[in-house]
Order: structure tokens, then sequence, then C-alpha cells
């Protein structure tokens, strides 16, 4: 597993409101680390640090090897969530899942639409259904994103999960025949028939 990349944390000793904002004062991200039936650790992490995890191949479903700074304890995690500043956007707390890298865990993964479907072209509409699937695998195997080329779709064509590539040890938990992404032709709700004038 020497692929997977390793992250330097520090330990967190005191918590709350004020603690955190005083953290983030000093340009870090307050975190926590919870997960397979371990009592949650709080830390604290460089927001470059999670920079680097979210402009990787696989984004969120990387996963990490997560050190305590000046420690040999490290620990394989996932991130789970991500707590954004409604204004500034800026990270402002992030959590991170433990997980066994021999067991399989769930994970949504984004699906990334390419193309401009021959059906559109014909005066159809293309709809996109669905921006990410769930899939069941080892944490080794999960992708990053999925791509769907959608170009050869004509009207009243779909891509479905089940036109999505097979990948080693990953397993779709939806069903084959939910649709992604479907071309039709536009309505005509903007359409009213005038009534017909009443003979003299």
């Amino acid at each position: 597993m020497s692929n997977i990349p390793e992250i330097v944390v520090f330990p967190r000793e005191l918590t709350g409101k004020g603690a955190a904002g005083r953290l983030r004062k000093e340009g870090m991200i307050p975190s926590v680390v919870y997960g397979l039936d371990v009592a949650p650790s709080s830390i604290s992490v460089e927001p470059k640090t999670i920079g680097k995890i979210l402009h990787s191949e696989k984004g969120l479903n990387a996963v990490v090897n997560l050190r305590l700074d000046n420690s040999d304890q490290t620990r394989h995690v996932m991130i789970k969530d991500l707590d954004r500043h409604p204004v500034t956007g800026r990270l402002t707390h992030v959590d991170f899942i433990r997980v066994d890298m021999d067991k399989e865990v769930d994970a949504s993964i984004e699906l990334e639409i390419s193309g401009l479907p021959k059906g559109v072209k014909e005066g159809g509409v293309l709809t996109v259904v669905r921006h990410d699937v769930e899939v069941r695998c080892l944490p080794k195997f999960l992708p990053g994103v999925l791509k769907v080329d959608v170009s050869s779709l004509g009207i009243d064509d779909a891509k479905r999960v089940s036109d999505l590539p097979e990948l080693e040890g990953v397993t779709y938990k939806l069903d084959a025949k939910r649709v992604i992404a479907v071309v039709h032709l536009p309505s005509n709700k903007n359409v009213v028939d005038e009534p017909e004038e009443e003979e003299a």
C-alpha cells in the first residue's frame, strides 16, 4: 500500500467553539477522526493538506494514511464530511472516517457527463437524472470520477447504470436499469391552441 499518500495531523486537546475559532485564526482546520468502533479523536490539520487530497485523482474517495505529528501512530482514513464558511467558502471543519483496507466500504462516485448528444443536434433536450452513483468495494478499488459520454444518444435514448464501465472489485448498488441521462423532445407546454371562431 505504498501508493497511499501520508498526511500529518496534530493532536487537539481543547474542543468547543472557542478553541476551534482560535485554531482557524492560526490557519488550522479543526477535525475529528471516528469509525471502526474506536472512540473519536480530535485533531487539527493544515488546509493545504486537505487541498491536496481534494485535488488528487480520487478526490473525496481518496484513502490516506493519517499520521499523528511526532508519532508513529498511523491510520487509514477517508474524508467523510466537509464544512465550509457560507460566505468565503473556506474550510471550517473536516470529518475523517477510519477504514479497514480489508473490508468493503460504500461510497458515492461523481459522474462526469461529457459530449453533445446527436439527439440534441436534432432538436432534443438532454436531461441528466443522476450526478453520482453509489458503489461498494474495498477502499483500494474506489474510483474517483466516472466519465459518461452521452454523444451517441439519439432522441428517446438513455444512458443507464448498466452502461457504466465494469471496474475491478467494484459493485454498483443501483439497479442496472436506473437512468443516468436521457434525450427527449422538448415539451410544447408554451403552445396554446386558439379556440375556433364561432360561425356567424
